[in-house]
This record gives C-alpha cells, structure tokens and sequence, in this order.
C-alpha cells in the first residue's frame, strides 16, 4: 500500500463529489473535503483495513473492496463489496468502536481517506451529513435484514435468483458481472461453493441465464428467473 496526498487536488475533489454521502454539499465544502483528504493505492490482495483499527472515513475512487468477517466457524463470511462511490468506516466514526472487519482490495484499487477529526467536524456543521449517512447505515441495516430472513427462509436458488435481479436492476443490463469469486458469493448467499455451482449450472441447462468468463452473466429470461426468486 502506498499513501499519498496526489498534487492534483482536482483528482482527490473527484473522488469527493463521487459520493452520494456528499451529494448535498456546496462545491466549497467538497473542495474542502478534497483538501484534507488522503489518496492511498492498494495491490489486488492488500488489506484496507483490519479489525482493531479505528480509521477514518474510507472512499472508494477506483477499483473494489471486499469486507468481511470471520463467523463462529472461523470461515469468511462476506458482508458486501465495494464500489466507486461507496465508503467505509463510518460505524467507527458514530460509534467510536474499533473496525470488526476485514476489508481487502479485490484489483488494484485507490481509496480516498479523510481523518475522523476532520469528518466529525464536517458533521457538527452539516447536519444534512449526519443524516444522509444515518440513512445509508438504515438501509444497510434493512438489506441485512432481509438477507437474514432469505437465509433463513428462502432456498438456494430463490436467494441466488434474487440477488442476480438485483444486479441486473443496478447495471441497467441483463448481462451482469459477478462481483465476487463463488466462495464469496456462496458465502454471502449462505450456501456452498458447490451448491451454487450447481444451480448456476441448472439456471443455464433451463435456458434462463448463460454464463461467460470471469464471472460473467446473461440472464436470457428474465421473468422465469423473477419466478425462481418468488417474485
């Protein structure tokens, strides 16, 4: 990992305004964001952060982020995946708990950091923060509620039917790039790496989705595979 404060300010200024956390702010509070902000690059591989850390705000410029944790079994259960635009460390920063996570880069990533100081800071004058980001941590808390419920009570294929919809509504496309290995999509769907293999492979025999290399797939039809997620 190599960390430094790049000499364009305009390229740290564009990973600001990425976000969606600070959509609301004027031009001059993102420049100043900008100003005080950190660009540090990742290898594919490299740890973002670690449990026990208590860093600051984390922004995702380019490239993805896994976070994870390990479950009672000592297997790594994958929590989500990250992407241009998304952040991390903002649970540290409200709650002033050290990280219980892993977060690791999955290609060669940047990732914009702005110190805890400078974000509470930010916080106590734009309240209009405060409240964007309790929403964003609303609606992760939503999403993993009701990805408990469907592991609990859905199958396999309705979980994995679900969760292709739903990147295929992120994209805008039917043709969707897994965002994660099969462990770690098996992981999230709370299931095996086999088992999942086994249902992808069943989707295509059907004729509902066909899939290509380095996670690639088409869904070719897209209302039985809204049946097979119960929709």
């Amino acid at each position: 990992m190599t960390s430094h404060a790049p000499g364009s300010e305009d390229y740290r200024f564009a990973c600001v305004s990425k976000v969606p956390l600070f959509a609301d702010l004027s031009a001059a509070d993102r420049r100043w964001i900008a100003e005080v902000a950190v660009t540090r690059h990742y290898d594919r591989g490299e740890q973002v952060h670690r449990p026990g850390e208590r860093s600051g705000l984390r922004i995702v410029h380019r490239g993805r982020v896994k976070m994870h944790r390990a479950n009672e079994s000592g297997n790594e259960q994958l929590l989500r995946v990250l992407f241009p635009g998304d952040f991390l460390g903002e649970t540290t920063l409200l709650t002033g708990r050290p990280v219980d996570s892993w977060a690791v880069a999955l290609d060669a990533s940047e990732v914009c950091v702005v110190g805890g100081r400078e974000i509470r800071r930010l916080l106590h004058e734009r309240p209009e923060v405060a409240l964007r980001m309790l929403s964003t941590l609303a609606a992760r808390l939503d999403d993993a509620e009701q990805q408990l419920a469907s592991i609990t009570g859905a199958s396999v294929g309705r979980r994995l039917a679900g969760h292709l919809l739903e990147l295929a509504e992120e994209t805008g496309s039917p043709d969707v790039r897994l965002p994660s290995t099969k462990k770690d999509l098996a992981s999230y769907l709370g299931t095996t790496p086999e088992t999942l293999s086994r249902r992808l492979g069943a989707m295509q025999d059907a004729g509902v989705l066909r899939l290509g290399p380095r996670g690639l797939v088409e869904i070719r039809d897209p209302q039985r595979l809204r049946t097979y997620a119960g929709g």
